[in-house]
């Protein structure tokens, strides 16, 4: 009998192949040749899952952020408020090869972006954006007393993204210069500051709404 096909899992391989194309030679520099030679597949074989080129590389992205997504799902459970915040933080850095090859595949599509040559079919997300989730997260944190409350919500989140592709971006480019125990060495520095200025926040609320108290009873 012939052998039974997988195919959700053949086109898996097949777009984490694109993945690598894609690292390595760019997304405008990827062909469906490049792709059925990384693969062992014929043209053939790959007209057969997809219509064109730029079907194939919007699905490997759209593939890449439903990974991260669900990702996100696993370590966050349980978790709110500075916690929350700090795991997701991490996990958007390059520390490991997956989280690598994500970067500078994100990366090359950013470029591709920025220089006005987007996909026709914008890869689909599944879930909030980045920077909606650090901003709820730094935002619980603040109810909670666990971030300073002298700054919006939104601004700690700004910052802390800029971190993120900051870093990840010179973590690409100087891995020597920041390697990845550098890296969660300055992401805990940051939050220390961030839970210092919590505490000396919440000390002179909790000084004022006493010395309110004691002039309401006066």
């Amino acid at each position: 009998m012939p052998k039974e096909v997988d195919h959700d899992e053949r086109r898996r391989e097949l777009l984490e192949a694109v993945w690598r194309v894609i690292v390595r030679d760019g997304i405008e520099g990827t062909t469906i040749r490049g792709i059925a030679k990384e693969t062992g597949w014929s043209t053939g074989v790959l007209s057969h899952y997809f219509a064109d080129k730029d079907e194939i590389i919007s699905s490997a992205l759209g593939l890449a952020y439903e990974r991260i997504a669900t990702r996100w799902d696993e370590k966050l459970e349980g978790l709110a408020g500075s916690s929350a915040l700090y795991e997701l933080v991490l996990d958007n850095l390059p520390l490991d090869e997956e989280r690598q090859l994500e970067t500078q595949l994100l990366m090359n599509y950013w470029s591709m972006m920025i220089r006005g040559h987007d996909l026709t079919d914008r890869p689909r997300r599944r879930g909030p954006l980045l920077i909606d989730l650090l901003t709820r997260y730094v935002r619980e944190g603040q109810e909670a007393g666990e971030i300073r409350r002298d700054e919006a919500p939104e601004d700690v989140a700004e910052r802390l993204l800029g971190l993120i592709d900051g870093f990840s971006l010179h973590a690409l480019l100087s891995p020597q210069r920041l390697s990845n125990e550098r890296q969660v060495a300055l992401i805990d520095e940051e939050f220390e500051r961030l839970r210092e200025g919590a505490a000396v926040t919440n000390t002179r609320k909790t000084t004022s709404d006493a010395n309110r108290r004691r002039r309401t009873y006066a």
